[in-house]
């Protein structure tokens, strides 16, 4: 033990200090006690003095460390994965995992008991929790492989006590559900910076054998919900075991709800083939292909969903070949075609639209190249039906070419819908007054209205910031309905100024302006928003392109629903939109016993969350058992939690609101699937490479079977880092003996001095 000192201020200001406060005590005090006899003399000098060097003492304030060494207090931890898939017999001589790793350590008893001679070795089965054992057992009943969590669990297994490292014996293939799929690889970078070394042992094979044949579908990846109209993409992995060389067929089916049991709610409806179906070859025996189907959905509602490899002959395992989902179809889907130049900010944010489920947006960047060159716009863009929506930025109208547009105002005419937004190159001096589009849109454009060069001409432009307001009309309207009729008002006047506009030569007769700027100097009001019906479609002319300053100003909500009403409204569908009542599911397929979690609310005739409705929930089984959930509330909208997820089968959730009483609209129903793959035995390979990955980043060794008793044997000779080391700060001065000697040492020669008549 050395004392070492942790001096109040720099060393040279206390000795500073000390120097000066004794130099005072030697001068000053012995002058006041030189008339009392020698012994009192000396007798207060000392008590001053010592008092002095007390007070010296703390202003430097000594401590001393105490190290003790502890060889006995190191723990070395040997694990085993007791999970199911430790049953798979892929062993030596046909044993199982499991028989393989206690085979193993078995064999090396003795030399793992010299690695703990001075270490403390516990023994583990870990699986879906981690369990401390006195023998490791044959039985192998863990339900999850749980790996990054075992990972996790190695620290706290001693808490008074440091584990130095650990042996573990895996398939080391992770096998787990939420929350117990930690990742293992981050789970071991924790266990590095405590210094604990993982030494891993890898049983079993990474696939089946050659003679052996398993066709599995995997990964399916497919959109929850589209609309009429739209294409489906499904893609999935076919893994395929010891079939090199076979001709494999892969389908994908779609329910036919036309079949269902119209008598019982959530039943499923006939399986059709919705593709042609593909073929494919593996050339290895351990492959995994991809595979992609699309189809188009004519039809709203809600679709069973499988792609299914058929079985090869002699395939014992067939429940793996399918996978299967639900897929919804909404019927108020609008496809819109928008063009606009590629590097415009208020594209990037109008196409953010496509994020609705109720719409879907192709968009066609415009990129003019040098010298006049134009961009190609394919034809098929204009097929008659394609598109309900049509928008047009501030592209040329040479760019479209006359037959294009030609098409275009047929489409108008037939139903679609037509907007052209502000910019530049937009309406008169975009040079659609000479297009069949200045018949169709809700404003006049003049033929000398051009755009020359890139500077913003002020003629055909305002270029200053305008407040857009919604008219007397607009407030009325269902584009221009942003919140409740009281709050309406307010939420427009709260949104940022549009930066600029396109000026409007003229309006139509019976175009409607349903938003406008108020101008002060010179005063009057400028159209912003024009609407009319023409033929069987509608039309639209925005004088603005910067709505994307609501966006970035924090009004997300509202420029997503301006967006996605204007959308509706030249579709047709403005008096469709949301059903009443609607449930979303978390996911739609669920592993037996895997909760599932679904939110659900409902909508009044403005699209606004009905805060005080009153909610049924059911859950309807496969074997047609009920069962009544309690919906909790979260925020505006609602939530509940379905548990019981057996047996396996399709389930439906039956969701009805109330009001005062009186119910709101027919109410929500959502299907979903739960399905008993074996997780553990589903895909029973083993995982070599997360082995050796867990052991470099630990530091420690991936070991090979046969060379598990030369490894114990090397790490009993070089030793592992077993001690402990405890450090102990005791400090001199911050205790109360040290405070009690010196209140008696000043306490007695205060006394003494009362006694001479010196206080």
């Amino acid at each position: 033990m050395i004392p070492q000192f942790d001096p109040i201020w720099a060393w040279p200001g206390v000795l500073l200090a000390a120097g000066v406060s004794l130099a005072v005590v030697l001068t000053t005090y012995r002058q006041r006690i030189a008339h009392l006899p020698p012994g009192q003399r000396k007798a207060l000098l000392g008590l001053r003095l010592f008092t002095w060097g007390i007070l010296t003492l703390a202003m430097l304030r000594p401590w001393l460390e105490v190290t003790e060494t502890d060889r006995h207090a190191s723990v070395f931890v040997v694990a085993a994965d007791n999970s199911r898939s430790m049953s798979v017999k892929d062993g030596p001589a046909g044993a199982s995992r499991r028989a393989t790793v206690l085979k193993l350590l078995e064999d090396v008893r003795k030399d793992l008991d010299r690695v703990g001679t001075d270490i403390e070795i516990r023994q583990v089965d870990f699986a879906k929790d981690v369990v401390e054992v006195e023998t490791f057992a044959q039985e192998t009943p863990g339900e999850q492989t749980a790996i990054g969590n075992f990972l996790d669990t190695v620290s706290k297994l001693a808490p008074d006590k440091k584990v130095v490292g650990v042996l573990a014996f895996s398939d080391w293939a992770q096998r787990a559900l939420a929350p117990l799929d930690t990742d293992p690889r981050a789970a071991a970078n924790r266990l590095a910076e405590l210094q604990i070394r993982v030494d891993t042992v890898a049983v079993g094979a990474a696939g089946i054998s050659d003679s052996a044949v398993d066709l599995s579908a995997e990964d399916l990846e497919i959109s929850p919900t589209v609309f009429v109209k739209n294409t489906v993409v499904v893609g999935a992995k076919i893994r395929a075991w010891g079939a090199a060389g076979q001709e494999l067929t892969v389908r994908l089916l779609v329910e036919d709800r036309s079949t269902a049991d119209s008598g019982k709610s959530g039943k499923s409806g006939k399986m059709a083939p919705v593709a042609a179906p593909r073929k494919l070859k593996p050339t290895r025996n351990q492959e995994v292909l991809p595979v992609e189907f699309n189809f188009t959905a004519h039809e709203p509602g809600e679709f069973k969903v499988t792609l299914e490899v058929v079985p090869l002959e002699g395939e014992p395992l067939i429940t793996n070949n399918s996978i299967t989902t639900f897929l919804t179809v909404l019927k108020g889907g609008v496809n819109v075609a928008y063009f606009d130049r590629e590097h415009r900010p208020e594209q990037k944010y109008l196409r953010r639209i496509d994020e609705s489920p109720d719409i879907q947006l192709d968009f066609k960047p415009i990129r003019e190249g040098l010298h006049g060159e134009k961009p190609h716009i394919d034809p098929s863009w204009f097929e008659p039906g394609k598109y309900d929506v049509y928008i047009i930025g501030s592209v040329r109208a040479s760019v479209f070419g006359p037959d294009a547009l030609t098409q275009l105002a047929r489409a108008v005419n037939g139903g679609a819908g037509l907007l052209m937004t502000g910019g530049t190159q937009s309406f008169g001096p975009g040079g659609y007054a000479m297009t069949p589009l200045a018949e169709q849109l809700p404003i006049v454009m003049g033929r000398t209205e051009i755009q020359n060069g890139t500077e913003v001409d002020a003629s055909l432009h305002f270029d200053k910031p305008l407040a857009m307001l919604p008219t007397s009309a607009g407030l009325s309207h269902f584009v221009m309905r942003l919140e409740t009729p009281d709050k309406n008002r307010a939420l427009w006047t709260s949104l940022p100024p549009l930066n600029g506009a396109n000026r409007f030569r003229d309006l139509k007769a019976g175009a409607i302006v349903l938003a406008e700027a108020v101008l002060t100097d010179p005063p009057g009001k400028v159209p912003l928003l024009v609407a009319q019906d023409f033929g069987k479609g509608r039309t639209m002319a925005f004088a603005g392109d910067s709505t994307w300053l609501w966006y970035l100003g924090g009004q997300h909500e509202a420029h997503q629903r301006f967006w996605q009403q204007v959308v509706l409204w030249l579709a047709h569908k403005d008096n469709q939109g949301d059903e009443s009542v609607w449930a979303k599911l978390e996911n739609r397929r669920y592993r037996v016993g895997q909760p599932v979690g679904m939110t659900f609310g409902a909508r009044d005739a403005e699209k606004l969350p009905i805060d005080d409705a009153v909610f049924t929930v059911e859950v309807i089984g496969p074997d047609d058992k009920k069962h009544t959930l309690t919906p909790q509330r979260a925020g505006v909208d609602h939530l509940a939690r379905f548990l019981e997820t057996h047996p396996p089968g399709d389930y439906q959730v039956h969701i009805e609101a109330k009001k005062n009483g009186e119910r709101i609209g027919t109410g929500a129903d959502v299907r979903f699937l739960v399905y008993d793959q074996d997780l553990e035995l589903h895909n029973p390979a083993a995982d070599f490479a997360l082995a050796d990955e867990v052991a470099k980043i630990t530091g420690g060794t991936n070991v090979p079977p046969g060379e598990l008793a030369a490894h114990l044997r090397k790490l009993a000779k070089l030793g592992l880092n077993v001690e402990v080391t405890r450090v102990q700060r005791i400090l001199l001065w911050d205790n109360w003996p040290f405070l009690v000697i010196f209140v008696v040492a000043l306490c007695l020669e205060w006394f003494l001095r009362k006694r001479r008549g010196l206080v």
